[in-house]
């Protein structure tokens, strides 16, 4: 009965279930997702000649083979336009440069495959620079060779080469406005295209108004008054509608010498001004203006859809603020053992002003930095190294999402805290039921061993 009793009997100071896990870490940063060609390529020098491709110092040495290649161009053309021949130096360094734009593309598609060529239009123009390239030296030689080509017309395939500055722009930083100022002329386009033909049908409707209306009073003036005796073009301005759109072009839209038609035609007839007012007006005023905000509203349409390139500049923007943060990190820590305490980061927060500024700008006080401390220190290991330092501080600046990272961090302790009570619940159940199974049991033995001496003094 006493083994019976003690197999029975579970210990309520035993552990029953599982341990509580210890305390969780709490991470609320991320890096972004890669593919795999970016984070680890398995052949070395595709990955190397990537980041030769890639690079700054690239960029600016095909930018200067580009204006090198273009000077080459106009010695040729000033050359041919004098009808002599230009000097053989630059045809040989025109030839080299198209060789070098040849490597660059063949280097191009060893890298990124013929897949990626043909989805970025960039690249494929690339191509077709030097395509065209080839095919005007091919034509040269050819006449060259006495067989009669006409060669005038392809030395201007050797101007398309100037547009890979529009790839080459992208890349170089000093230059990204220009790089947006030509490749908002790529995008818009065909919006400029719509534009001129809506400013030609509005020039056309008054350039109809002028021959109807405006040409039997320059006739009537010419013939009775002399008006415009010395002036021929003046007579014919308004003969046709054809000729009323190149005087409205000329004088409108150019503004070159707006009054030496419509000035004396107004003194003379004084209701023509609705014509020449309201054309300069709806022209000027409106349509030109039309134009203006319809470009820009649809670049900044296409630039929200232009992921790719935004992505890029972002990427770009947070690598350059990465430096500058990993400088801000080199002067707080003023021991220099790559890691920063507590201590260390709010004392640099009290006599750096570059720190300052970026704390002001993120919206963080002084109350709010032992929490950002914990918050990126990541590994729980009471300081943070530069890893940990510039990645929150660089994406929060510039989405503006301090606010957010807090209450994120916040619920997620929030969350570990209940899982760790609920954890806490479950073993104390667990050990409330072991002890009333075990009283159940004492109690049914007890109730057992009471009953015996009595079945005993019956027999």
């Amino acid at each position: 009965m006493e083994s019976g009793t003690t197999e029975a009997t579970v210990d309520p100071t035993s552990t029953v279930g599982r341990e509580r896990s210890s305390k969780k870490t709490v991470k609320v940063t991320g890096s972004f997702v890669h593919s795999k060609s970016e984070e680890a390529s398995n052949r070395r020098y595709v990955a190397k000649l990537q980041a030769f491709l890639n690079s700054y110092y690239l960029a600016n040495f095909m930018a200067a083979v580009v204006m090198i290649d273009a000077y080459c161009t106009c010695v040729d053309i000033d050359a041919t336009a004098a009808g002599g021949a230009p000097p053989q130096v630059f045809a040989v360094i025109s030839d080299a440069c198209l060789v070098t734009y040849t490597l660059e593309v063949v280097a191009l598609l060893t890298t990124f495959g013929f897949r990626e060529l043909v989805n970025d239009w960039m690249m494929m123009l690339d191509v077709v620079i030097v395509g065209c390239g080839w095919v005007e030296t091919l034509m040269s030689s050819l006449a060259d060779g006495a067989l009669g080509f006409r060669t005038a017309v392809l030395r201007a395939l050797r101007l398309v080469r100037i547009f890979r500055l529009m790839r080459l722009l992208k890349r170089i930083r000093p230059l990204r406005e220009l790089h947006k100022l030509v490749m908002m002329m790529a995008t818009c386009f065909r919006t400029l295209l719509w534009s001129f033909l809506l400013c030609f049908v509005v020039m056309t409707v008054w350039a109809m108004l002028l021959v109807e209306i405006v040409y039997p009073n320059v006739q009537e003036m010419y013939r009775e008054r002399g008006f415009f005796v010395e002036c021929v073009q003046c007579r014919r301005a308004v003969s046709s509608v054809m000729d009323a759109n190149l005087l409205l072009f000329k004088t409108v839209i150019a503004g070159d010498s707006w009054g030496e038609v419509a000035v004396p035609v107004i003194q003379e007839h004084p209701s023509t001004a609705i014509i020449f007012v309201g054309s300069l007006l709806t022209l000027v005023f409106g349509v030109l203006n039309l134009i203006v905000a319809v470009v820009v509203d649809t670049f900044a349409d296409a630039r929200l859809n232009d992921v790719q390139n935004l992505a890029e500049e972002m990427e770009d923007e947070i690598e350059h603020d990465r430096k500058a943060l990993g400088k801000l990190f080199a002067r707080i820590d003023k021991d220099g053992s790559g890691q920063l305490s507590l201590q260390e980061l709010i004392e640099g927060a009290r006599h750096d002003s570059g720190f300052q500024s970026r704390l002001r700008v993120m919206d963080i006080d002084e109350q709010d930095l032992e929490q950002l401390f914990h918050m990126i220190d990541i590994d729980q290991s009471g300081t943070i190294e530069v890893a940990e330092f510039i990645g929150p501080l660089s994406r929060w600046a510039h989405d503006s999402k301090t606010a957010p990272r807090f209450i994120k961090y916040n619920m997620i302790q929030t969350m570990h805290l209940q899982e760790d009570l609920y954890d806490l619940s479950v073993e104390c159940f667990q050990k409330l039921a072991a002890r009333i199974d075990d009283l159940a049991d004492q109690f049914h033995l007890s109730k057992l061993g009471h009953g015996r001496p009595g079945q005993v003094s019956a027999t």
